[in-house]
């Protein structure tokens, strides 16, 4: 093996492992939560907007009462904070409007464990709001008909995403290796949806051990 594909074999296997333990530690704090709230299999209480407003900095400070010693960052100017507001790149292509490969600002409130993991918190306006949108394919163009309309796409949204980093600020920050989205529904915690933000490398990885992603450089035009 060459020393090239020894360090990304090894830098692999490490953000494997940071990946699990960050997917353990969100399901254990979950399920603590859980206990001491006697709502076995209801996570409404925690993860819903309260009437009807989401409020995602203060979610962040009540989630982050299950993780021992865990910091709340609610935006980049409070003190300390600025390190963890940066760009992740998407697990796949995708493209803005203008056809540019592009990245997703990481500008969420945030918990920060002991072990470096950081969590975005972004809670809806409630659990499973029905959203009509145009709809885009899985590397982000605008999906049309045999006319050239917008093709519209209905779905419903989760009571809260989180978008994990495991290794906080640093390298790779890109979703599907060191970043994941995970869903929280009114009764369960899923991986994400969506297949830019790693949700096939998280099932990968939780199934057989193996990360998978795209490499690509952002600000190019993507070709076809």
């Amino acid at each position: 093996m060459t020393l090239p594909a020894l360090i990304q074999k090894n830098q692999e296997t490490e953000l494997t492992t940071r990946a699990k333990r960050m997917y353990s530690e969100i399901s254990q704090a979950i399920k603590l939560y859980e206990a001491q709230n006697g709502t076995p299999g209801e996570l409404r209480g925690l993860f819903e907007a309260k009437n009807g407003v989401s409020n995602s900095g203060q979610l962040a400070e009540d989630f982050a009462k299950y993780f021992n010693g865990a910091k709340v960052c609610k935006k980049k100017t409070d003190r300390g904070c600025s390190e963890y507001f940066y760009t992740l790149e998407y697990s796949i292509p995708y493209v803005d409007s203008e056809g540019n490969l592009t990245a997703r600002s990481f500008s969420n409130p945030k918990i920060i464990l002991n072990d470096g993991i950081v969590i975005g918190v972004n809670q809806a306006n409630g659990c499973g709001i029905k959203v009509t949108e145009e709809k885009h394919d899985a590397n982000g163009r605008p999906v049309t008909d045999a006319d050239g309309n917008p093709v519209m796409s209905t779905w419903y949204t989760a009571c809260t995403w989180l978008y994990i980093d495991t290794n906080g600020p640093k390298k790779p920050n890109k979703y599907g290796m060191d970043a994941f989205e995970l869903e929280v529904h009114p009764e369960k915690l899923t991986v994400g949806s969506a297949a830019l933000t790693g949700r096939d490398s998280l099932k990968s990885l939780l199934t057989n051990g193996k990360l998978k992603y795209t490499n690509y450089k952002v600000g190019e035009k993507m070709e076809f």
